[in-house]
């Protein structure tokens, strides 16, 4: 019973006691629930967290942005974040949050000293100098046990999907099914020493990217074994970077769908709708889009997607999450 309505029935029992008369005050009923923006961290590490508790959510989705990028950005990027540079309440899309019953967890990425500009992930691509392994797993049961919500979804564009990659890969029981946005996984996973092992039970996957994209370099290169990421960006950040070679998500994906369910994919076995080419295995739980004639951003990715909605890409994720 909340505090207001014990105070009432207080002074209701007093005003008996001393022969007060009249009817006893109705009861002071609950606050409604709204929703919230909540600033916190995840105690042991340094991350910035933001989180839009949407009442009555039944979902939560951890949105990772991407290299030198910022917890702001990423959500504007995605459309639920009204400005590019900052957050509040009035600039959030609650509308398509209660649509889709989910609240948003945006935790700010880290950099090392040497290189500020450099926010990112521990990916096996780039370096932030945190254990964002580790960060993720303790973020992911703060959000289960503080905000009740079960169901989480682990979503990153950039170096973001990359860092989405390795947990995929080295410990996907942390969340209940991984996006990668532009961000495939690092060659580390090519290698013996490195493997990508989800486990039996590997969990739901879903890849989006552009064939045109100048990041992952994977104009005319769809079907190669791995994509170097363009030398410019490599620049601008270098001290931060272990390892610029990703591996291209089509043949990743097709050692997705052995690992997850025994299955094979072929590169001729996609439908087509609009400009977009899906592919599906493992019954529909591995899913990759590739989207023609876009570039490396969410904004090129939602363009080419559709519509000039600023959600295409979210709808298409929810559309994922609610099927898997």
């Amino acid at each position: 019973m909340h505090l207001r309505s014990l105070s009432a029935l207080a002074l209701a029992a007093t005003l008996a006691a001393c022969g007060g008369g009249g009817d006893n005050p109705a009861p002071t009923p609950p606050p409604t629930a709204t929703d919230q923006l909540v600033a916190t961290t995840v105690a042991g590490f340094p991350h910035a967290v933001n989180v839009y508790r949407t009442a009555g959510a039944t979902r939560a989705i951890v949105l990772l942005h991407g290299g030198a990028g910022d917890l702001n950005a990423v959500a504007y990027q995605v459309g639920l974040n009204g400005s590019a540079t900052t957050t509040s309440a009035a600039s959030i899309n609650w509308a398509w949050l209660h649509a889709h019953q989910v609240t948003l967890v945006v935790p700010q990425g880290q950099h090392i000293a040497s290189n500020p500009g450099a926010t990112t992930w521990s990916n096996h691509a780039m370096t932030s100098g945190q254990d964002d392994k580790a960060f993720l797993q303790a973020l992911a049961a703060q959000v289960r046990s503080e905000y009740g919500l079960a169901d989480i979804t682990l979503m990153g564009h950039s170096m973001g999907g990359v860092m989405t990659n390795r947990m995929w890969c080295e410990s996907a029981a942390t969340f209940n099914r991984y996006v990668s946005l532009a961000g495939p996984a690092s060659s580390a996973f090519g290698q013996p020493a490195t493997p990508c092992a989800p486990g039996s039970a590997a969990p739901p996957y879903l890849g989006i990217i552009g064939d045109g994209d100048s990041v992952m370099q994977t104009a005319g290169a769809w079907d190669a074994a791995t994509w170097t990421v363009n030398p410019a960006v490599v620049a601008s950040s270098r001290e931060a970077w272990v390892n610029a070679v990703v591996l291209g998500e089509f043949r990743q994906q097709q050692v997705r769908t052995a690992l997850a369910c025994g299955g094979t994919l072929d590169a001729a076995a996609f439908t087509s709708a609009g400009n977009v080419d899906t592919w599906q295995s493992c019954g529909g739980r591995l899913l990759l889009q590739r989207v023609r004639g876009a570039d490396h951003g969410v904004a090129s990715l939602d363009a080419r997607m559709g519509t000039t909605s600023t959600t295409d890409v979210m709808d298409a994720v929810m559309a994922f999450v609610a099927a898997h």
